[in-house]
């Protein structure tokens, strides 16, 4: 995708929810800036940050069955979401089938990829907070989806991968020996241009860790940010060919019946000083890190974009003190950022005049918004 010196602000100033988890029916005006929805655990305050995802990926963080999002014992649900310039999208989940997605505007079906390719997102969640601890999948997803703004063929070359993979799987499972040479000379060829893509990204990161507006505001408070780098993991010894990998673990693979290494084994570690950050840091320091490293996601796909990202952020106080927060905070109000965000408590931001909120409390099974 090619770079943009201006960008488009777009920005979400509803969402209508029927029969998604708890909510039987809600609207919401969302205004510009930064919107916070507190509440107690369990009342319903990250399945808005849900819905808002759903409307604008079509697939929810939480679960991988999108069922779920369904209220229980109803066989249907649907989202509604509206930006400012005149915009919408709705989606229709029915029970077992494959989500709807129609623009509201010219009735026209979007596919997954044209809805996020249009309406880009920065999602902080649970699961992500701590790349210092994330899994080696988790750390592949953050990679994927920043590559997916970036780099133009990236879905291609991923889906070329997959595809490459599962036929080398069924080789290996079949003891197929005359067809496994061909497979593997097609990943000994994509290898190459997966690893570049990726050692790119990684050093643009690394770059805007040591110098970008965001790093100098959170590095006020923090100054070991200065020090924080990713190093990149090839998902095999980088000190051998690839090639050569593949015939040493020729016998392991066919018993384990898949490929143990290889580009889609890539991974990352966050470094301080050449040291684990996990050792290092506490946790909210670990916290801080990798709300950083979601929001230089932001801006590189702003970047390469012709639009600005919406931020969701869910469960924002834990673990993250007050200086932080508001540190946080301050950043996204300078910024313009439009971000929707929860926490189980509203009083810890010196800034809340700035801040539109709402309550969520749980009657029932039912779930409100004040």
């Amino acid at each position: 995708m090619s770079i943009n010196a201006t960008t488009s602000l777009v920005l979400i100033t509803e969402i209508k929810l029927e029969n998604f988890r708890c909510y039987e029916y809600i609207e919401l005006p969302i205004k510009s800036g930064v919107t916070l929805i507190y509440g107690e655990n369990g009342s319903g305050k990250s399945s808005i940050i849900e819905a808002l995802y759903f409307s604008i990926s079509g697939k929810s963080f939480r679960v991988t069955d999108t069922n779920a999002v369904i209220r229980k014992n109803l066989k249907q649900t649907q989202t509604f979401i509206t930006f400012s310039n005149g915009s919408g999208v709705k989606i229709t989940k029915k029970l077992n089938e494959k989500s709807k997605i129609i623009q509201t505007k010219d009735k026209k079906t979007l596919s997954y990829s044209q809805l996020v390719t249009n309406y880009p997102s920065c999602l902080i969640e649970n699961k992500e907070f701590f790349f210092t601890t994330s899994s080696p999948e988790e750390k592949r997803s953050f990679l994927n989806k920043t590559l997916f703004y970036v780099e133009q063929n990236s879905k291609k070359t991923l889906n070329e991968l997959k595809k490459i993979l599962y036929q080398r799987s069924a080789c290996l499972k079949n003891r197929d020996l005359a067809q496994l040479p061909y497979w593997d000379s097609k990943l000994i060829l994509l290898e190459p241009l997966i690893t570049e893509n990726n050692l790119n990204l990684v050093q643009s990161i690394n770059e805007m860790l040591k110098n970008s507006n965001l790093s100098n505001h959170f590095s006020i408070k923090n100054p070991w940010l200065k020090d924080l780098n990713i190093q990149y993991s090839h998902g095999y010894d980088k000190n051998q060919s690839f090639s050569s990998i593949l015939q040493q673990n020729m016998e392991k693979d066919m018993i384990l019946k898949r490929t143990t290494a290889g580009p889609h084994r890539r991974t990352f570690d966050l470094l301080i000083n050449n040291k684990s950050a996990y050792e290092i840091l506490s946790r909210g320091q670990q916290k801080i890190a990798s709300i950083m490293l979601h929001l230089l996601q932001r801006e590189l796909i702003k970047i390469h974009t012709e639009v600005e990202p919406i931020v969701l952020m869910d469960d924002i106080s834990s673990e993250l003190d007050n200086d932080n927060a508001n540190l946080m905070l301050k950043y996204l109000l300078n910024n313009n950022i439009q971000t929707i965000m929860t926490s189980i408590e509203n009083k810890r931001f010196l800034d809340e005049k700035d801040l539109t909120m709402f309550y969520v409390e749980q009657i029932g099974d039912k779930s409100n918004v004040k």
